[in-house]
């Protein structure tokens, strides 16, 4: 995983409800060396105001969150339903990855977003 010169993570947060929003306000508030670069939400006004309250962008699409290179890491904090496609293209784009839990609630669905994990080769944290 990359970092700034400064050695600051630059993280990107995928889903901004209560949990998302909560951990996006850990990370800028309370973890030192980590800082939110980045926020997106299914909910395009959602993403608008955290973003503005913590002085972040808001992605429009998903893919410019998990492709941008300014991101080192992506907190999956959306609904369960997607958190195994948004690990496929978070390991895909070689960001390090927090998941809320589940991963899914199809095992199929476990295996598929651990493979893309095992095969780029990115750390992978489920959050309990």
């Amino acid at each position: 995983m990359a970092a700034t010169e400064t050695g600051t993570v630059r993280i990107g947060v995928v889903g901004v409800g209560r949990i998302g929003r909560m951990h996006a306000s850990l990370l800028m508030h309370q973890v030192p060396g980590a800082s939110v670069a980045m926020v997106h939400d299914a909910h395009e006004g959602t993403a608008r105001g955290v973003a503005g309250e913590l002085g972040v962008s808001a992605a429009g699409e998903v893919e410019e969150l998990l492709t941008a290179g300014d991101i080192d890491a992506v907190a999956i904090c959306s609904t369960t339903d997607t958190h195994a496609d948004l690990i496929v293209g978070a390991a895909g784009a070689g960001k390090a990855i927090f998941c809320e839990k589940p991963v899914s609630l199809e095992l199929a669905e476990v295996d598929r977003a651990l493979a893309a994990v095992d095969e780029a080769g990115v750390p992978f944290q489920i959050g309990f």
